[in-house]
């Protein structure tokens, strides 16, 4: 079944428009992402936009109300298979971009949504039954409840079909966390719940960069992150990647600015002369080829 006309009018493919489609009653939607490399086929199981973070840059515009769809697994299942369909009907391909992953990103935090697990294994089966052996399996996280027990019994069929855990990281220690993210949710949790994880499975974090308040671009001042991703590979996280990148979007606070090309090219250079990790830079327009 075809995408309807009414719908592909509305829908906007580029960097700068995450476009979630939940006020036309829809859980899944199609972006281009800079950080999947192309197109994503996105996953909003937080269409009521709650989250348990608070982010400063978050780019997830919250004060916007709109009727949001009711997250009901049935409806979820019936929208990917609608819209892989059409992929496959076009050469695995969408407005002529392949499609790179399957991501439960949307506008808020997944591991707080009970039917998660439920919903990883239809897209594990729905991954199969399409062929996508290519298509990677995206969850972003910020980690707050990936210790659950039903999520650790989905792990190994997880991670064995190209599933990907992008963990947040913005964050140093317990002062860094509620500054810049706002949340409840203690460091040392999060910490313990990152390397409980990655222990057995290869993360990749996800890291924002930008100004506030019109501070001088200075990344020393990031030092103790850098500390902390020593800490981590010291103890025995697998960091398959680390995404460093800056704002792409209109933030939550004005205050927030995204970091030039030139502060990104900095960056980079630090984190690659420090660090024993992968590193992949995201500039406010893309990546550089």
């Amino acid at each position: 079944m075809a995408i309807a006309d009414s719908l592909e009018k509305v829908i906007n493919l580029s960097f700068s428009s995450h476009e979630r489609l939940s006020q036309y009653q829809r859980l899944t939607y199609p972006v281009i992402s800079r950080r999947s490399g192309g197109l994503s086929l996105g996953v909003n199981l937080n269409p009521d936009k709650a989250c348990n973070f608070n982010c400063v840059y978050c780019q997830v515009d919250r004060k916007k109300e709109i009727e949001a769809p009711l997250m009901i697994v049935e409806k979820l299942q019936a929208e990917l298979e609608e819209w892989l369909q059409q992929i496959q009907d076009n050469n695995n391909s969408y407005r002529g971009h392949q499609l790179k992953d399957i991501s439960i990103a949307g506008d808020g935090e997944p591991t707080t949504v009970k039917e998660l697990p439920e919903i990883l294994e239809s897209m594990i089966r729905l991954k199969q039954q399409y062929h996508l052996d290519t298509c990677k399996l995206v969850l972003f996280s910020n980690g707050t409840q990936i210790d659950r027990e039903d999520l650790r019994a989905i792990w190994p069929q997880f991670f064995k079909h190209n599933g990907e855990v992008w963990f947040k990281l913005d964050y140093w220690d317990e002062a860094s966390l509620k500054r810049i993210n706002r949340t409840k949710s203690s460091f040392d949790q999060l910490l313990k719940n990152l390397i409980q994880l990655g222990r057995e499975y290869p993360l990749v974090l996800q890291s924002c960069f930008f100004s506030w308040k019109g501070q001088a671009f200075s990344p020393e001042q990031y030092q103790p992150y850098l500390d902390l991703i020593q800490r981590l590979t010291q103890e025995g996280v697998q960091i398959k990647l680390i995404q460093a990148y800056t704002l792409a979007r209109v933030p939550a606070e004005s205050h927030a600015t995204p970091w030039s090309n030139e502060d990104m090219d900095h960056l980079q250079r630090m984190l690659e002369e420090r660090l024993s990790v992968p590193i992949e830079i995201y500039y406010e327009s893309g990546t550089k080829e």
